[in-house]
């Protein structure tokens, strides 16, 4: 039975029953919203919610230790302001613009900040049960570029046996966000929507989304781990000798099988007279179908790329092709 909101229960808003919701988060589950302006109406409704959304992945929720359900979801809240804590101590606070070296000194504070935020992280989370004594949790900095990205880190625990999910961290640069772009991309439109779509579409090639600090500028998500061996960019040879290669081909370095993209509606290439077969671009294929996922349930996404190929692999190291940016997606 679902907990109800209210009352002195309700000092989490994010955690119930198995991780029920109510406040914001549940706002952002039950609908796509489509602008700014209502995202932050949702916000401002649920002032306990602090601006958080969304919640800590299962396995790391499914740690914490304490007696009572209440306490177990109090706790929950706490781990997510530890977080808050440590990504606002990201930022090189205190290097001089004005000197020659001020590059030099901002990449030394960053990465002495990063240690720390480490650090700070991986004591509370001894503190509440859900690291043990022998591990610790290690922030890295990713080298990803994006529009409206200020840096992305890997969130992942170190030591004997780790469990946790790994995170990815995409911290939002701070801008003019009245614009109408801002309805679908930043922190806001990204947590939102990234809720709906972990809410709604159950598929293994959309990554899951956790939670979203909106007072700090940043979300998580499922850390998506690049395949051994394998470019992520994909590439099929111009011709083969029959759409049976093709589709062995195309499964090895996707991880989708070719039925699923022709009962999806899309041609996968020529066969020949020669009885060669000549695929359709990498492009047409991956992207369409992962479109066609989306237009399934009511949405589009206005900037998927196409160099963005295999980004992931399953528990079992094979490839594995998945949505890791939602900024763009609107409802048709």
């Amino acid at each position: 039975m679902k907990t109800s909101c209210g009352g002195e229960f309700n000092s989490n808003p994010h955690y119930h029953y198995e991780q029920n919701f109510c406040g914001v988060t549940e706002s952002f589950e039950k609908k796509f919203i489509k602008t700014q302006e209502e995202i932050l109406r949702e916000f401002e409704k649920d002032t306990q919610a602090d601006w958080i959304a969304g919640s800590l992945p299962d396995g790391w929720y499914s740690k914490i230790k304490a007696d009572t359900l209440q306490e177990k979801n109090v706790i929950a809240q706490k781990i997510l302001l530890l977080f808050r804590a440590a990504i606002k101590h990201l930022k090189p606070y205190g290097v001089n613009k004005g000197k020659r070296d001020y590059k030099q000194n901002k990449h030394d504070l960053e990465n002495k900040r990063i240690k720390e935020a480490s650090v700070h992280l991986t004591k509370g989370l001894r503190h509440f049960g859900v690291l043990p004594e022998t591990n610790s949790i290690r922030i890295k900095k990713l080298k990803v570029k994006g529009q409206y990205l200020k840096r992305g880190y890997l969130i992942n625990e170190r030591g004997q046996n780790p469990t946790l999910e790994k995170l990815f961290l995409k911290l939002f640069k701070k801008r003019n966000s009245f614009s109408y772009e801002y309805n679908n991309n930043g922190v806001l439109a990204e947590t939102a929507h990234g809720l709906f779509l972990t809410k709604n579409i159950n598929s293994e090639y959309i990554s899951k989304f956790y939670w979203g600090d909106a007072k700090v500028g940043y979300l998580t998500s499922e850390y998506a781990t690049l395949p051994k061996h394998i470019s992520p960019i994909v590439k099929f040879k111009n011709t083969y000798e029959n759409i049976e290669e093709f589709k062995t081909d195309f499964f090895e370095k996707t991880g989708i099988k070719l039925d699923e993209i022709i009962e999806a509606g899309i041609n996968p290439g020529i066969s020949h007279p020669n009885k060669q077969f000549e695929p359709t671009t990498k492009e047409a294929l991956i992207i369409e179908y992962l479109q066609t996922i989306l237009r399934e349930n009511g949405l589009h996404h206005m900037d998927l790329h196409n160099f963005n190929a295999i980004i992931g692999s399953t528990k079992e190291g094979k490839p594995i092709v998945k949505i890791v940016d939602i900024g763009g997606i609107v409802e048709n």
